[in-house]
């Protein structure tokens, strides 16, 4: 009988010296199967076909290399790369390698800087009732890596294909601030946008500014509108009452009427151009202060107002929200704020509630999951990467140590994106460490912090026009994957067992 074993037996004596398979990822049109292996430096994607369907393999990037007997008849098999155009065939043929719409389930959003990293990922949700946004990545970070939006979705698709997963799954287009990027996140598939509108909010010595409130203010030529909309409204938040009057309309219009504008434009841009259902988050969480209710209920009316069909709002909630560590602040206040905001989501809404930051944030994930009603995203990103350094850490501890030392050297450079307060001069020196003890380098927050925000100058830094690091990072990875799956998983694990979804 030809069935999955059989072919990856037969595929496994023949080719098996060269090639090794990834069995979960082996799946059949009922014509031929198709699975994922690899050598010692990269994947391909297998066709096992016999003679009757061999028009099969020349649709796709690739060449025959053999045939192999099973079951007494003769398979021919074409090995393929991993190309764009050899996934675009692989949709046509099972549909459920396209990322979905996720609406107000609650979601969880890992990010992959690396782009290898998404079977690890399906690992952590298995049966968890929770949609898994697999393809993560915000613009701030394919600048600093030199990805793709085209890399990131053909590179997340390709990782549920090796895991063999055929459940939904969402690719979120995270913090777009420009129209050319939604533009392009919208060609390669992607389901979910996030748009950061921080450019546009008054923040900072400018928020205190009362004639410059005022000025701007006056300057909004829907004021008269807003006026009769929201001053003197009384808003019953549990048993809190909320209330505009002029100043504070005067300030929650001046601080975020422009940034609404632009979220406006970007939403309806996507609904010209987007022929499916998306997901649709606002980001208001890269200020430096936290927002304030009456303000959450100003952007939400105002969305709402402009017909904006929003699934998430992020906030910047109070407290420290620092990069690779956990929360900074007081956790009664935080779960105090926190309940205002998901009354406001609830009775404008519902809309979820989304957490930015996400990584390591352990002490506030029961919160925020408690307190939203399951109505919740969560973003994490960084902390995938530094368990994918602590595989090379055990495994490569010399490069370990010649990448802990250019962090170092770019620390101060990288650190301006982030909000971050890791200062050098608490890091401790790596010559104090045992080679087989760099893992625990890992374990130490300020360390965390550094590797966490300098990763895209780690993966780009050159010398004479060859990388210093990135090749060797990938195949220390590819060469001990089941480790590195094993630290990605359970770093995964311990964020979602906390959210008890």
């Amino acid at each position: 009988m030809i069935n999955a074993k059989a072919v990856l037996e037969e595929f496994k004596s023949s080719f098996g010296a060269i090639y090794s398979a990834y069995p979960s990822s082996i799946v059949t049109d009922n014509k031929s199967w198709f699975f994922l292996a690899k050598d010692d430096n990269k994947k391909y994607l297998f066709i096992i076909q016999s003679g009757e369907s061999s028009g099969l393999s020349e649709e796709f990037e690739a060449k025959n290399i053999g045939t192999i007997k099973i079951g007494g008849s003769d398979f021919i098999t074409v090995k393929a790369g991993l190309s764009s155009k050899n996934l675009k065939l692989l949709q046509q043929i099972f549909p459920y390698l396209k990322p979905s719409f996720c609406g107000l389930k609650p979601s969880f959003g890992t990010g992959d800087r690396l782009g290898i990293i998404t079977p690890a990922h399906i690992s952590s949700f298995g049966s968890r009732k929770i949609f898994p946004y697999l393809g993560q990545q915000s613009v701030r970070e394919l600048d600093k890596t030199g990805r793709t939006w085209q890399e990131v979705i053909s590179d997340t698709l390709w990782g549920v294909f090796e895991a063999g997963y055929k459940n939904r799954f969402g690719a979120d287009a995270d913090h777009v601030k420009k129209i050319e990027d939604l533009d392009a996140a919208i060609k390669h598939g992607f389901t979910m946008f996030t748009i950061d509108p921080s450019d546009f909010i008054l923040t900072g010595a400018d928020s205190q500014d009362k004639d410059r409130i005022s000025k701007r203010y006056d300057s909004i030529p829907e004021k008269k509108e807003i006026e009769k909309l929201y001053l003197g409204k009384k808003i019953t938040i549990g048993k809190k009452v909320l209330e505009f009057d002029l100043d504070s309309l005067k300030f929650v219009a001046a601080s975020y009427f422009d940034a609404i504008k632009h979220v406006v434009k970007c939403y309806k841009f996507i609904e010209q151009n987007k022929k499916d259902n998306f997901d649709f988050e606002v980001s208001m969480d890269e200020i430096d202060s936290a927002i304030p209710p009456l303000a959450h209920i100003f952007i939400a009316g105002e969305l709402q107002r402009n017909q904006v069909n929003f699934h998430n709002m992020a906030l910047r909630y109070p407290g420290r929200w620092e990069k690779a560590v956990d929360y900074i602040g007081d956790i009664d206040q935080f779960r105090q704020e926190l309940k205002m905001h998901a009354g406001i989501a609830k009775k404008f809404g519902p809309y979820k509630l989304s957490l930015h930051s996400g990584s390591e944030k352990f002490s506030v994930y029961k919160i925020f999951s408690e307190e939203s009603d399951g109505l919740f995203h969560i973003k994490t990103s960084g902390t995938s990467w530094l368990e994918s350094l602590r595989t090379i850490a055990v495994k490569e501890p010399d490069l370990f140590k010649n990448i802990y030392g250019f962090a170092l050297k770019s620390y101060e450079q990288e650190k301006k994106s982030y909000h971050i307060s890791t200062e050098l001069s608490s890091i401790p020196d790596i010559g104090k460490f045992r080679e087989d003890k760099f893992d625990h380098i890992l374990d130490l927050k300020e360390c965390r912090q550094i590797l966490h925000v300098t990763f895209g100058a780690i993966l780009t830094a050159v010398k004479n026009g060859n990388h210093i690091f990135r090749d060797s990072v990938y195949k220390t990875l590819l060469a001990n994957e089941t480790l590195h799956c094993k630290y990605i998983t359970e770093n995964i694990d311990r964020h979602l067992d906390l959210l008890d979804i």
